[in-house]
């Protein structure tokens, strides 16, 4: 799986640098090279936990701190594609939902 990065960040980034603005390479040139390298449809992951835990029928469930579902406790929230690994979004995420069916 190809890493993720925000173009928008690497170019702020790139004019902050101290390599950048000697010369060694030019943020034009690093715009260009950019400006046609392909996106990809993807979306930060959304974090929570599961809350008021309780047995039924044999299996764990819980409450999905994100979307407030009921459902078999599991790594992820079936229904709205939450990790459960207890963080917290930040204001950057909270709108948006993993991809389904996107790569773990």
């Amino acid at each position: 799986m190809d890493d993720l990065i925000s173009r928008k960040a690497l170019l702020e980034a790139a004019e902050h640098n101290v390599e950048f603005q000697e010369g060694i390479v030019d943020v034009y040139i690093l715009e260009s090279i950019l400006a046609g390298m392909p996106a990809v449809d993807a979306a930060p992951v959304v974090h929570g936990e599961w809350i008021e835990l309780h047995e039924e029928n044999g299996h764990e469930v819980g409450t999905c701190s994100h979307c407030r579902h009921v459902r078999i406790v599991d790594n992820y929230c079936p229904n709205c594609g939450a990790l459960m690994d207890g963080g917290n979004d930040d204001e950057n995420f909270s709108s948006l939902r993993r991809i389904a069916g996107g790569d773990d």
